[in-house]
């Protein structure tokens, strides 16, 4: 191979899917504006953030449509992104609340295929998701300019509204909120309903 041939291949990259609402949901902001946050998200004694202490929130009825929207999603990218015939339902869902000063811990999400978070309250001048690439070496070259393969940490520009989805095992965290406004984000997990696995390759759970 000659130098004119020479190219760059992404191996194994990592799907992240952002989608926009697309209908009005002036009612259904209403109710999560209103919907208090009680539980304290705490890891080793500090507090970060607040959740819902109902934890399978898009089970609600003033839900139903933000549900349907995610659910559609979530087919979307198990058929078109991992071209899979499995189909994953949405098992645990929760409300998050950041005030000033307040943050999400790094992270990721256990017994789950696929999470994700949407957005229905959220402006440009608080913090947004931040994802982490999983490997970490202990070399550190000069870089004069970020991209995918040299950076170790994205932030993905967001808008209220915007949907993303991710494999549940991609680490991430919310920065601190510096902002005066409260952020509001509603996170959820997915799970297979059907078989998966192989009967022949011994890989099979019913």
């Amino acid at each position: 191979m000659n130098s004119s041939e020479d190219g760059v291949i992404g191996l194994f990259p990592i799907p992240l899917m952002r989608c926009q609402y697309p209908y009005d949901y002036s009612n259904e902001l209403e109710w999560i504006c209103n919907y208090e946050c009680k539980k304290e998200n705490a890891y080793n004694h500090q507090y970060s953030n607040r959740q819902s202490e109902d934890s399978f929130i898009l089970n609600r009825s003033e839900l139903l449509n933000i549900r349907s929207f995610i659910e559609e999603k979530i087919h979307d990218f198990v058929i078109r992104i991992m071209e899979s015939s499995n189909k994953l339902v949405i098992t645990q869902s929760w409300l998050n609340k950041n005030k000033r000063g307040e943050f999400h811990r790094e992270h990721t999400h256990p017994n789950s295929i696929i999470s994700g978070v949407w957005y229905p309250q959220i402006n440009k001048k608080m913090p947004t998701i931040e994802f982490i690439k999983d490997e970490r070496r202990d070399i550190l070259l000069n870089i004069e300019n970020l991209n995918n393969y040299n950076c170790s940490t994205m932030q993905a520009p967001t808008r209220s509204g915007d949907l993303f989805l991710f494999p549940s095992n991609l680490r991430h965290n919310v920065p601190i909120n510096n902002t005066d406004d409260e952020r509001i984000s509603l996170s959820f997990n997915t799970w297979v309903k059907d078989s998966i696995g192989s009967k022949q390759d011994l890989t099979y759970v019913p």
